[in-house]
């Protein structure tokens, strides 16, 4: 490697680690602050889970800040040494554009490979974590999940808001309970106007005893039916979580592959969000290297020296990137080739971008 690559590298490299580092912790707050009150206060968790949360939240926080940051020190590096003057001096040394970008394509495959290796094994592996960890946490203190004024959705298949709650007594007042129609049963919403409770915890279920209970079922067919009951039992398993979900995002690209090779394991909706979950994952893995394609003619072109206009000029075109991608997300419902092409479609809008702009800067520098 030439002077010149080790001192682009250099210089990405020491961004890129301060970018990743400061919007890890911006993230990973969001994160905390989300959960923190329900593993401490309502589930009672002790500082070990909270600890052991904060290190599984971080494969996703890395997931968007490693792409972020990247771009961010392609955009400050770069813009600063165009804004100097040393671009122009290399360019006069013969070096084309696309030599001069060679660092940060360089550095921007080896991240994409990271942000590949966390989307198929770290990420999926620490969701599924996560997701324990709130359970065992509930666990804890299993009547910090009845919670006042919030939709309760621990639960498989069914919704529960309670109006108000009196631990001490193991009293509720007003709880409403929303069971999903399934292929067996109707939806049924239960509104109960007093209900007592008790736990067992070697079942791991909640006793109820719902007194003055409005019953109404939803047939399929659209017709409803509601009765009055003065007195019903209803019992709630908190082990629910004693299978895995089945969720792509939680399988690692192996599993997902044997997933999809095992007869009767999905239905069919499943099976589309399972096929489209390798895809997607490919193509968000590939941020780093669209971000270095863009971000050296984009600096260029706009030769900022101002640190905290590269920054947010950095989050911005990030973002954007991230939205279509989300957006795209949204259309693998569709059992049609349709998520295929969408998935992939901001990274080849991004490159065409990226190619004009190296044409447009190839005069400056």
């Amino acid at each position: 490697m030439k002077i010149f690559d080790r001192y682009i590298a250099r210089q990405l490299l020491g961004v890129t680690v301060l970018g990743v580092m400061s919007l890890s912790a911006l993230l990973l707050l969001g994160n905390l602050f989300k959960e923190l009150r329900p593993l401490l206060v309502e589930s009672g968790a002790p500082f070990s889970i909270v600890m052991e949360f904060i290190f599984q939240v971080i494969p996703f926080s890395l997931m968007f800040s490693i792409p972020w940051g990247f771009l961010t020190a392609v955009l400050l590096v770069y813009g600063r040494l165009a804004s100097d003057n040393e671009l122009t001096s290399m360019r006069m040394a013969g070096m084309s554009l696309w030599r001069l970008s060679a660092p940060a394509i360089a550095i921007g495959i080896a991240l994409s490979g990271l942000c590949y290796w966390i989307n198929i094994d770290l990420a999926p592996r620490a969701k599924q974590a996560i997701s324990e960890l709130l359970i065992k946490a509930a666990s804890i203190n299993p009547e910090g999940l009845l919670r006042e004024g919030q939709a309760i959705t621990k639960f498989d298949d069914q919704e529960i808001y309670i109006d108000k709650h009196i631990p001490e007594e193991k009293l509720i007042y007003g709880m409403h309970i929303y069971q999903k129609a399934s292929d067996k049963s109707p939806a049924v919403a239960l509104h109960a106007e007093r209900v007592t409770y008790h736990f067992s915890p070697e079942k791991k279920i909640f006793e109820l005893h719902l007194f003055n209970t409005l019953v109404t079922t939803q047939e399929k067919n659209g017709i409803s039916r509601s009765v009055v009951v003065d007195e019903m039992p209803r019992s709630i398993s908190t082990d629910r979580h004693s299978g895995r979900r089945i969720k792509a995002n939680r399988f690692t690209n192996e599993e997902i592959r044997e997933a999809l090779n095992t007869p009767g394991y999905l239905n069919e909706n499943q099976t589309r969000e399972f096929a489209t979950e390798l895809p997607r994952r490919a193509s968000f893995s590939l941020a780093c290297i669209v971000f270095a394609l863009i971000g050296v003619p984009l600096a260029i072109n706009t030769r900022r020296k101002d640190t905290s206009t590269g920054f947010a000029m950095g989050i911005l075109i990030a973002s954007l990137y991230f939205v279509a991608l989300i957006f795209a997300d949204l259309s693998r419902k569709s059992g049609t080739v349709l998520p295929y092409i969408l998935l992939w479609l901001p990274n080849v809008i991004t490159i065409a971008v990226a190619l004009y702009l190296h044409n447009k800067a190839r005069h400056k520098g």
